[in-house]
């Protein structure tokens, strides 16, 4: 073709090449346009408010599809089978589930797991999951006393937007099956306090 093209003269020749170059450019922009498009996908959202230390099951779910700018590898696919997880923060009705808000760690799993409204004057401003902690009982009259209940247990979620009134925070704990009596009759009324271990 290009050998046949030399048959006209160069101005034909030049708006040919002119030409081509453009429908070029056009496929190029095309295909960009297409590619830069936001995908849609099929995500995991809450069917109804759910709470830290609850497990997860397929009544709580629902599917969403949804447009991503970015940030899609931060909420759970629908693909994904969460089934039986436990959630460690809430997550609200209608609401994205974050892959932060799930857990699936052994640990939690072959343990039970107990959520304790704390003030929130009595947690670190530095603790977080993954943190031990040891839990003391605080006697209410003097002579003040102090009582171990529970020691090594592991933080999986600090919600701090659990709860908001008598401005208390929900603190989810995973607890030897075993203790999860002794720990919950010694901390009623909100007598006791944490100790967090020291970190490094």
């Amino acid at each position: 073709m290009i050998f046949y093209l030399f048959k006209y003269s160069r101005g034909v020749r030049i708006r040919y090449f002119v030409g081509l170059l453009l429908v070029i450019l056009a496929s190029i922009a095309f295909f960009l346009v297409i590619t830069n498009q936001p995908k849609t996908a099929d995500m995991w959202a809450a069917r109804h408010n759910l709470f830290s230390g609850q497990v997860v099951t397929s009544q709580d779910l629902e599917i969403r599809k949804v447009r991503f700018e970015t940030q899609a590898h931060s909420y759970l696919s629908a693909n994904q089978s969460i089934i039986g997880m436990l959630i460690t923060r809430t997550v609200l009705t209608k609401e994205l589930i974050p892959t932060s808000a799930i857990s699936q760690d052994v640990e939690v799993l072959n343990n039970s797991v107990i959520v304790l409204p704390v003030g929130r004057e009595y947690i670190s401003t530095i603790l977080a999951p993954g943190e031990k902690i040891d839990l003391y009982s605080v006697s209410s009259e003097a002579p003040f006393t102090a009582k171990l209940i529970g020691k090594d247990l592991g933080v999986l979620a600090f919600d701090r937007k659990g709860i908001d009134f008598n401005n208390l925070v929900n603190l989810t704990l995973i607890v030897p099956a075993d203790e999860v009596e002794q720990i919950l009759s010694n901390t009623q009324g909100g007598n006791f306090r944490i100790v967090q271990h020291q970190i490094g």
